[in-house]
Protein backbone atom coordinates (compact mmCIF):
# COMPACT_ATOMS: atom_id res chain seq x y z
CA UNK A 1 0.00 0.00 0.00
CA UNK A 2 1.38 3.36 -1.01
CA UNK A 3 1.95 6.08 1.53
CA UNK A 4 -0.23 9.07 0.79
CA UNK A 5 1.73 12.33 0.70
CA UNK A 6 0.00 15.61 0.00
CA UNK A 7 2.87 17.44 -1.61
CA UNK A 8 5.94 15.52 -2.77
CA UNK A 9 9.19 17.32 -1.99
CA UNK A 10 11.68 14.87 -3.53
CA UNK A 11 12.36 15.07 -7.25
CA UNK A 12 15.11 13.01 -8.79
CA UNK A 13 16.76 14.01 -12.01
CA UNK A 14 18.36 11.23 -14.04
CA UNK A 15 22.07 12.11 -13.88
CA UNK A 16 25.25 10.13 -13.51
CA UNK A 17 25.95 11.62 -10.08
CA UNK A 18 23.92 13.69 -7.63
CA UNK A 19 24.01 14.61 -3.99
CA UNK A 20 21.16 13.81 -1.65
CA UNK A 21 20.99 15.48 1.76
CA UNK A 22 20.46 13.53 4.95
CA UNK A 23 16.89 14.77 5.47
CA UNK A 24 16.00 13.75 1.95
CA UNK A 25 17.46 10.29 2.46
CA UNK A 26 15.46 9.89 5.64
CA UNK A 27 12.33 10.97 3.73
CA UNK A 28 13.11 8.41 1.04
CA UNK A 29 13.22 5.69 3.69
CA UNK A 30 10.19 7.04 5.57
CA UNK A 31 8.06 6.89 2.43
CA UNK A 32 8.56 3.14 2.08
CA UNK A 33 6.31 0.49 3.54
CA UNK A 34 7.20 -0.87 6.98
CA UNK A 35 8.38 -4.13 5.48
CA UNK A 36 10.74 -2.35 3.09
CA UNK A 37 11.95 -0.04 5.86
CA UNK A 38 12.90 -2.98 8.05
CA UNK A 39 14.57 -4.69 5.08
CA UNK A 40 16.83 -1.69 4.49
CA UNK A 41 17.77 -1.51 8.19
CA UNK A 42 18.58 -5.23 8.32
CA UNK A 43 20.73 -5.06 5.19
CA UNK A 44 22.53 -1.97 6.46
CA UNK A 45 23.33 -3.77 9.73
CA UNK A 46 24.56 -6.76 7.74
CA UNK A 47 26.83 -4.56 5.62
CA UNK A 48 28.10 -2.77 8.72
CA UNK A 49 29.06 -6.06 10.37
CA UNK A 50 30.93 -7.13 7.23
CA UNK A 51 32.81 -3.81 7.12
CA UNK A 52 33.80 -3.95 10.78
CA UNK A 53 34.96 -7.57 10.49
CA UNK A 54 36.66 -6.87 7.12
CA UNK A 55 35.14 -9.94 5.50
CA UNK A 56 36.48 -11.08 2.16
CA UNK A 57 32.98 -11.84 0.83
CA UNK A 58 29.95 -9.62 1.36
CA UNK A 59 26.37 -10.35 0.38
CA UNK A 60 23.26 -8.20 0.69
CA UNK A 61 19.94 -7.87 -1.06
CA UNK A 62 17.60 -5.17 -2.31
CA UNK A 63 13.83 -5.21 -1.70
CA UNK A 64 11.39 -6.40 -4.33
CA UNK A 65 9.74 -2.99 -4.70
CA UNK A 66 10.29 0.59 -3.61
CA UNK A 67 8.37 3.85 -3.63
CA UNK A 68 10.02 6.67 -5.50
CA UNK A 69 9.17 10.07 -6.88
CA UNK A 70 8.60 10.28 -10.60
CA UNK A 71 10.65 13.22 -11.96
CA UNK A 72 8.12 13.75 -14.78
CA UNK A 73 4.77 13.63 -12.99
CA UNK A 74 6.16 14.86 -9.66
CA UNK A 75 4.18 12.13 -7.86
CA UNK A 76 5.15 9.10 -5.81
CA UNK A 77 4.69 5.71 -7.37
CA UNK A 78 5.58 2.13 -6.63
CA UNK A 79 8.12 0.41 -8.82
CA UNK A 80 9.38 -3.15 -8.75
CA UNK A 81 13.09 -3.91 -8.77
CA UNK A 82 14.03 -6.56 -11.36
CA UNK A 83 15.03 -9.89 -9.89
CA UNK A 84 18.54 -9.68 -11.38
CA UNK A 85 19.28 -6.83 -8.97
CA UNK A 86 17.89 -8.43 -5.80
CA UNK A 87 20.99 -10.33 -4.80
CA UNK A 88 24.20 -8.31 -4.52
CA UNK A 89 27.52 -10.03 -3.89
CA UNK A 90 31.09 -8.76 -3.88
CA UNK A 91 34.42 -10.30 -2.97
CA UNK A 92 38.13 -9.58 -3.19
CA UNK A 93 40.04 -11.26 -5.97
CA UNK A 94 43.75 -12.07 -6.10
CA UNK A 95 44.71 -8.51 -7.05
CA UNK A 96 42.49 -6.93 -4.37
CA UNK A 97 43.85 -8.69 -1.30
CA UNK A 98 45.04 -5.43 0.21
CA UNK A 99 41.73 -3.64 -0.36
CA UNK A 100 39.46 -3.30 2.63
CA UNK A 101 35.84 -4.36 2.72
CA UNK A 102 34.84 -0.74 3.25
CA UNK A 103 36.43 0.21 -0.08
CA UNK A 104 34.59 -2.56 -1.93
CA UNK A 105 31.25 -1.72 -0.34
CA UNK A 106 31.66 1.97 -1.12
CA UNK A 107 32.49 1.13 -4.73
CA UNK A 108 29.39 -1.02 -5.13
CA UNK A 109 27.11 1.53 -3.47
CA UNK A 110 28.54 4.30 -5.64
CA UNK A 111 27.87 2.24 -8.76
CA UNK A 112 24.28 1.69 -7.67
CA UNK A 113 23.85 5.33 -6.71
CA UNK A 114 25.11 6.57 -10.09
CA UNK A 115 22.85 4.17 -11.97
CA UNK A 116 20.29 5.55 -14.40
CA UNK A 117 17.62 3.42 -12.67
CA UNK A 118 15.96 5.43 -9.95
CA UNK A 119 15.13 2.38 -7.82
CA UNK A 120 18.84 1.45 -7.63
CA UNK A 121 19.85 5.02 -6.76
CA UNK A 122 17.18 5.20 -4.09
CA UNK A 123 18.25 1.88 -2.55
CA UNK A 124 21.91 2.89 -2.45
CA UNK A 125 21.09 6.24 -0.83
CA UNK A 126 19.01 4.61 1.88
CA UNK A 127 21.67 1.96 2.58
CA UNK A 128 24.36 4.65 2.86
CA UNK A 129 22.17 6.60 5.25
CA UNK A 130 21.53 3.71 7.62
CA UNK A 131 25.04 2.22 7.56
CA UNK A 132 26.48 5.55 8.66
CA UNK A 133 23.84 6.13 11.37
CA UNK A 134 24.06 2.62 12.79
CA UNK A 135 27.84 2.88 12.95
CA UNK A 136 27.71 6.30 14.59
CA UNK A 137 25.25 5.08 17.23
CA UNK A 138 27.72 2.36 18.26
CA UNK A 139 30.48 4.89 19.02
CA UNK A 140 30.96 6.67 22.36
CA UNK A 141 29.07 9.95 22.46
CA UNK A 142 31.01 11.54 25.33
CA UNK A 143 29.71 13.76 28.10
CA UNK A 144 28.59 17.34 27.94
CA UNK A 145 31.38 19.73 28.93
CA UNK A 146 30.62 21.72 32.11
CA UNK A 147 29.80 25.38 31.63
CA UNK A 148 32.64 26.62 33.87
CA UNK A 149 35.23 24.96 31.60
CA UNK A 150 34.28 26.95 28.52
CA UNK A 151 36.32 29.95 27.52
CA UNK A 152 33.55 31.87 25.79
CA UNK A 153 32.09 34.92 27.54
CA UNK A 154 29.39 35.65 24.98
CA UNK A 155 26.03 34.22 26.16
CA UNK A 156 24.95 33.31 22.63
CA UNK A 157 28.26 31.63 21.86
CA UNK A 158 28.28 29.98 25.25
CA UNK A 159 24.86 28.52 24.51
CA UNK A 160 26.21 27.11 21.25
CA UNK A 161 29.18 25.63 23.08
CA UNK A 162 26.84 24.02 25.61
CA UNK A 163 25.19 22.32 22.69
CA UNK A 164 28.36 21.26 20.88
CA UNK A 165 31.36 20.74 23.16
CA UNK A 166 31.70 17.29 24.67
CA UNK A 167 34.27 15.41 26.74
CA UNK A 168 35.45 11.80 26.65
CA UNK A 169 36.68 11.08 30.21
CA UNK A 170 37.66 7.47 29.45
CA UNK A 171 40.45 8.75 27.15
CA UNK A 172 41.95 11.46 29.35
CA UNK A 173 45.65 10.75 29.95
CA UNK A 174 46.67 13.75 32.07
CA UNK A 175 44.93 15.97 34.57
CA UNK A 176 44.91 19.76 34.61
CA UNK A 177 48.25 19.82 36.47
CA UNK A 178 49.90 17.64 33.81
CA UNK A 179 50.12 14.55 36.03
CA UNK A 180 49.55 11.18 34.32
CA UNK A 181 46.30 9.37 35.06
CA UNK A 182 47.68 5.96 34.08
CA UNK A 183 49.84 3.60 36.06
CA UNK A 184 51.49 1.65 33.23
CA UNK A 185 52.60 2.73 29.74
CA UNK A 186 50.49 -0.08 28.26
CA UNK A 187 47.38 1.53 29.71
CA UNK A 188 48.17 4.82 27.99
CA UNK A 189 48.83 3.05 24.69
CA UNK A 190 45.50 1.20 24.92
CA UNK A 191 43.64 4.49 25.47
CA UNK A 192 45.43 6.06 22.52
CA UNK A 193 44.60 3.08 20.28
CA UNK A 194 40.95 3.22 21.35
CA UNK A 195 40.81 6.94 20.58
CA UNK A 196 42.40 6.42 17.16
CA UNK A 197 39.97 3.62 16.30
CA UNK A 198 36.99 5.78 17.24
CA UNK A 199 38.28 8.67 15.15
CA UNK A 200 38.86 6.35 12.22
CA UNK A 201 35.30 5.05 12.57
CA UNK A 202 33.98 8.62 12.44
CA UNK A 203 35.95 9.26 9.26
CA UNK A 204 34.57 6.04 7.79
CA UNK A 205 31.00 7.11 8.50
CA UNK A 206 31.75 10.38 6.70
CA UNK A 207 33.01 8.40 3.71
CA UNK A 208 29.88 6.25 3.66
CA UNK A 209 27.43 9.16 3.95
CA UNK A 210 28.92 12.67 3.68
CA UNK A 211 25.58 14.23 4.65
CA UNK A 212 26.08 13.06 8.25
CA UNK A 213 28.34 16.06 8.86
CA UNK A 214 25.20 18.23 8.73
CA UNK A 215 23.89 16.60 11.89
CA UNK A 216 24.69 18.41 15.12
CA UNK A 217 25.36 15.26 17.13
CA UNK A 218 28.00 14.03 14.70
CA UNK A 219 29.63 17.44 14.38
CA UNK A 220 29.84 17.84 18.17
CA UNK A 221 31.34 14.38 18.63
CA UNK A 222 33.82 14.79 15.76
CA UNK A 223 35.16 18.24 16.69
CA UNK A 224 35.37 17.43 20.41
CA UNK A 225 37.17 14.14 19.80
CA UNK A 226 39.73 15.75 17.47
CA UNK A 227 40.37 18.57 19.95
CA UNK A 228 40.84 16.15 22.84
CA UNK A 229 42.99 13.82 20.74
CA UNK A 230 45.35 16.68 19.76
CA UNK A 231 45.64 17.95 23.32
CA UNK A 232 46.18 14.53 24.88
CA UNK A 233 48.52 13.44 22.08
CA UNK A 234 50.78 16.46 22.57
CA UNK A 235 50.78 16.01 26.35
CA UNK A 236 51.68 12.34 25.93
CA UNK A 237 54.60 13.23 23.62
CA UNK A 238 55.90 15.75 26.17
CA UNK A 239 55.65 13.04 28.83
CA UNK A 240 57.68 10.67 26.66
CA UNK A 241 60.26 13.40 26.00
CA UNK A 242 60.77 13.90 29.73
CA UNK A 243 61.11 10.14 30.13
CA UNK A 244 63.80 10.07 27.43
CA UNK A 245 65.72 12.86 29.16
CA UNK A 246 65.54 11.02 32.48
CA UNK A 247 66.84 7.81 30.90
CA UNK A 248 69.75 9.69 29.30
CA UNK A 249 70.59 11.26 32.67
CA UNK A 250 70.55 7.87 34.38
CA UNK A 251 72.66 6.13 31.74
CA UNK A 252 75.11 9.02 31.75
CA UNK A 253 75.65 8.57 35.48
CA UNK A 254 76.16 4.84 34.88
CA UNK A 255 78.64 5.54 32.03
CA UNK A 256 76.70 3.37 29.57
CA UNK A 257 76.47 5.90 26.73
CA UNK A 258 79.88 5.34 25.19
CA UNK A 259 78.73 3.45 22.09
CA UNK A 260 76.79 6.23 20.38
CA UNK A 261 73.40 7.85 21.00
CA UNK A 262 70.38 8.39 18.74
CA UNK A 263 67.03 9.75 19.92
CA UNK A 264 63.59 9.06 18.40
CA UNK A 265 61.73 12.10 19.63
CA UNK A 266 57.94 11.58 19.54
CA UNK A 267 55.73 14.44 18.40
CA UNK A 268 52.08 14.81 17.43
CA UNK A 269 51.32 15.83 13.84
CA UNK A 270 48.01 17.71 13.87
CA UNK A 271 47.68 17.36 10.09
CA UNK A 272 47.93 13.56 10.01
CA UNK A 273 46.42 13.23 13.51
CA UNK A 274 48.98 10.69 14.61
CA UNK A 275 52.14 10.38 16.69
CA UNK A 276 55.30 10.46 14.60
CA UNK A 277 59.00 10.32 15.48
CA UNK A 278 61.89 12.66 14.77
CA UNK A 279 65.31 11.04 14.36
CA UNK A 280 68.13 12.91 16.15
CA UNK A 281 71.69 11.58 15.99
CA UNK A 282 73.55 12.89 19.02
CA UNK A 283 76.71 10.75 18.92
CA UNK A 284 77.52 8.48 15.96
CA UNK A 285 78.06 4.82 16.63
CA UNK A 286 81.51 3.96 17.95
CA UNK A 287 83.66 4.23 21.03
CA UNK A 288 83.00 7.92 21.66
CA UNK A 289 82.59 9.23 25.17
CA UNK A 290 79.24 10.95 25.66
CA UNK A 291 79.30 14.61 26.57
CA UNK A 292 76.25 16.73 27.39
CA UNK A 293 77.51 19.32 24.94
CA UNK A 294 76.89 16.86 22.11
CA UNK A 295 73.20 16.65 23.00
CA UNK A 296 72.67 20.41 23.32
CA UNK A 297 74.43 20.97 20.01
CA UNK A 298 72.28 18.31 18.29
CA UNK A 299 69.14 19.89 19.75
CA UNK A 300 70.11 23.33 18.48
CA UNK A 301 70.80 21.99 14.99
CA UNK A 302 67.46 20.17 15.02
CA UNK A 303 65.70 23.40 16.00
CA UNK A 304 67.11 25.13 12.94
CA UNK A 305 66.00 22.24 10.73
CA UNK A 306 62.46 22.18 12.15
CA UNK A 307 62.08 25.96 11.87
CA UNK A 308 62.88 25.77 8.15
CA UNK A 309 60.60 22.76 7.51
CA UNK A 310 57.51 24.08 5.70
CA UNK A 311 55.90 20.64 5.41
CA UNK A 312 54.86 20.80 9.05
CA UNK A 313 52.04 23.02 10.21
CA UNK A 314 52.94 26.07 12.35
CA UNK A 315 51.33 24.51 15.43
CA UNK A 316 53.25 21.26 14.93
CA UNK A 317 56.52 23.17 14.59
CA UNK A 318 55.81 25.03 17.81
CA UNK A 319 55.01 21.72 19.50
CA UNK A 320 58.31 20.14 18.35
CA UNK A 321 60.34 23.22 19.32
CA UNK A 322 58.77 23.15 22.79
CA UNK A 323 59.75 19.49 23.17
CA UNK A 324 63.31 20.23 22.06
CA UNK A 325 63.51 23.07 24.57
CA UNK A 326 62.23 20.75 27.28
CA UNK A 327 64.86 18.16 26.35
CA UNK A 328 67.59 20.80 26.32
CA UNK A 329 66.57 22.14 29.72
CA UNK A 330 67.61 18.86 31.33
CA UNK A 331 71.21 19.52 30.22
CA UNK A 332 71.33 23.32 30.43
CA UNK A 333 74.01 23.27 33.16
CA UNK A 334 76.55 21.37 31.07
CA UNK A 335 80.07 22.76 30.75
CA UNK A 336 81.44 23.77 27.34
CA UNK A 337 83.00 20.90 25.47
CA UNK A 338 86.78 20.59 25.83
CA UNK A 339 88.54 17.84 23.86
CA UNK A 340 90.91 15.66 25.82
CA UNK A 341 93.92 16.64 23.70
CA UNK A 342 93.52 20.31 24.55
CA UNK A 343 94.30 19.55 28.19
CA UNK A 344 97.74 18.06 27.41
CA UNK A 345 100.94 20.21 27.75
CA UNK A 346 102.09 19.17 24.27
CA UNK A 347 98.93 20.68 22.68
CA UNK A 348 99.56 23.97 24.47
CA UNK A 349 103.25 24.02 23.46
CA UNK A 350 102.47 23.21 19.81
CA UNK A 351 99.64 25.75 19.53
CA UNK A 352 101.75 28.70 20.80
CA UNK A 353 104.14 29.90 18.07
CA UNK A 354 107.59 30.95 19.30
CA UNK A 355 108.70 34.46 18.22
CA UNK A 356 111.43 34.55 15.57
CA UNK A 357 114.02 37.28 15.15
CA UNK A 358 113.91 39.24 11.95
CA UNK A 359 117.53 38.52 11.11
CA UNK A 360 117.10 34.75 11.39
CA UNK A 361 117.25 33.07 8.04
CA UNK A 362 115.14 30.24 6.85
CA UNK A 363 118.11 27.82 6.77
CA UNK A 364 118.98 28.53 10.40
CA UNK A 365 115.41 27.94 11.38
Amino acid sequence: MLHTIAKPDLIFYVEKSFYVEGDQKWTLWHNQTREVQQHFIDQAAQLLAAIQENRATVEFSLPEKVILCDPLTNCYREERIPSRYHHQSLSRNLFQRNRSTLTNVLQRLSDLQNSSHLYLSLSANILRYWIARLWFNQLPQGESLPVNKRDSSDPAEQKGNCRQERLFPQWILFDEAGQPLFSQPEEAKSRICSMEETLQSLLSTMAIDPSIVEEEAFLACYTSLITQWIEQGRAYCVYLTKTIASVIRRRESESTLNRGLSIRLPYFDDQLLEIKYLEIEVVPGGRITFEEFFLTQAVQQTKKRITADIKLSPTTRQHILAELTCLESYFSDCAPYLPLGVMSPYFYWASVASPKPDSETASET
